[in-house]
């Protein structure tokens, strides 16, 4: 090849490389990580503390209900039992009993709530618990072509990698000084000439830059882009 040409398809090496090394990342972080995994997870830790919240609430709820029925219920027995005389006090009874009625009926209203939150709450976990489980099997029949994707990509990887270093090998050292000097601030770094033009920058070249090109003795440049050109 002549020492453009050794350029250019270490360009197109280098490129494949590029985008090799740029997949694998891809392909490693799949493996490692399921961004929607973790979402659901985190969906269902959440429906779980719901759950939790809820539950200590509804006995909250029923606990009050039931001190207040016990009350209503000693209080009914004193008011009609009979040992109560005292008329003022019969009153004061009976007005603290229509109290405590009205509280026990507000208290099992917000209980029978509580328990209809609890029921919504376990139903959302349930839900959250399932989709997590469907993930989890879908991301388990994932990982083998995964992992198969991964050991391919490296392989290639590594072959590039030596037909890198064998066409660095084979450069001059000057010419990979040009080539990564170029490349550091044009991509591509080396093209071809299309229609007598640089295939970079698409500016039409010379009889004598076209010539040079073709015999391939030595580096040619273009004028306007300093890319180095390759027939």
């Amino acid at each position: 090849m002549s020492r453009a040409s050794v350029l250019l398809r270490l360009q197109q090496v280098d490129d494949h490389i590029a985008s090799l090394r740029s997949e694998i990342s891809t392909v490693d972080a799949s493996i490692k990580g399921d961004p929607e995994l973790d979402r659901l997870r985190a969906a269902e830790a959440a429906a779980e503390a719901a759950q939790r919240t809820s539950a200590a609430r509804a006995e909250a709820a029923e606990r009050e209900a039931a001190t207040l029925q016990t009350r209503t219920r000693e209080l009914d027995r004193r008011l009609y039992g009979g040992s109560v005389r005292n008329p003022a006090e019969l009153m004061e009874m009976q007005r603290e009993l229509e109290a405590l009625r009205g509280r026990l009926s507000s208290a099992e209203d917000d209980a029978l709530e509580r328990m209809e939150e609890v029921d919504a709450t376990q139903e959302a976990v349930r839900k959250a618990s399932s989709d997590v489980a469907a993930r989890e099997a879908k991301r388990s029949d994932a990982m083998a072509p995964l992992h198969a994707r991964f050991e391919k990509l490296s392989g290639e990887l590594e072959s590039a990698g030596a037909e890198r270093a064998g066409l660095r090998a084979e450069a001059e050292p000057a010419d990979l000084s040009l080539y990564e000097r170029v490349a550091s601030h044009r991509r591509p770094a080396v093209a071809g000439v299309v229609d007598d033009a640089c295939g970079g920058c698409h500016i039409p070249l010379s009889n004598e830059e076209r010539r040079a090109v073709r015999t391939g003795t030595g580096l040619t440049q273009c004028p306007n882009c300093d890319r180095i050109l390759a027939p």
